[in-house]
């Protein structure tokens, strides 16, 4: 089978499997079966959906030069790339540490109420993480056919990923997430743009 179709193939699956485990439906399944143990149902989920992506993964990184190439960052733009991913990968470490990763991949157990996040990365944007990481992945240095097939694919599950999380936040947060949405953008720090060059005049 062609490489390409091998990997979206196989990202499917992925997609199906993890977005599947994210559903009222299932969540409700499993606090059903899992009774107590439910609260340890985030670091199941994040358990099978590692191993769930693992099969694209391997094809991408093995095979990303097979295929023929789109693109190479020509070298007047090499450090403008450096300097982005640099401050991409900064985001996502900062947002990282704001979240709390071990209590989102259910590797810490947790009871405290959520709190909503609005300071630090999520001042900039809504989604720091997936902000990040789409960035990363579209400047990539070098973009073979298969890279591009996959940042695509990948940059599109998060964005969705995004808007499933927002219907999610409103639910638990209200008013209060409201209002932050209406102040600060979703992937572009447009609004924050915006404030800052509204009090330099």
């Amino acid at each position: 089978m062609n490489i390409i179709l091998n990997f979206i193939l196989y990202f499917l699956i992925f997609a199906i499997i993890h977005s599947a485990l994210a559903t009222n439906y299932i969540k409700s399944k499993a606090q059903r079966f899992l009774g107590e143990k439910y609260r340890f149902y985030r670091i199941i989920y994040t358990l099978i959906s590692i191993p769930a992506f693992a099969p694209a993964f391997l094809v991408w990184i093995k095979y990303s030069g097979s295929t023929a190439p789109v693109y190479s960052i020509p070298d007047w733009a090499y450090l403008l790339i450096i300097t982005v991913r640099a401050l991409a990968l900064g985001i996502f470490v900062y947002a990282s540490f704001q979240t709390d990763i071990l209590s989102f991949t259910g590797l810490k157990q947790t009871h405290e109420k959520p709190i909503l996040v609005t300071s630090g990365a999520y001042g900039i944007v809504r989604h720091p993480l997936y902000a990040s990481g789409i960035l990363l992945l579209i400047t990539k240095m070098e973009m073979s056919q298969l890279d591009l097939i996959a940042v695509l694919l990948v940059s599109i599950y998060l964005i969705i990923g995004a808007y499933m999380e927002e219907r999610r936040l409103l639910s638990i947060f209200g008013d209060e997430y409201r209002k932050y949405r209406e102040q600060v953008s979703m992937f572009i720090p447009v609004k924050l743009v915006r404030k800052l060059l509204s009090k330099s005049e």
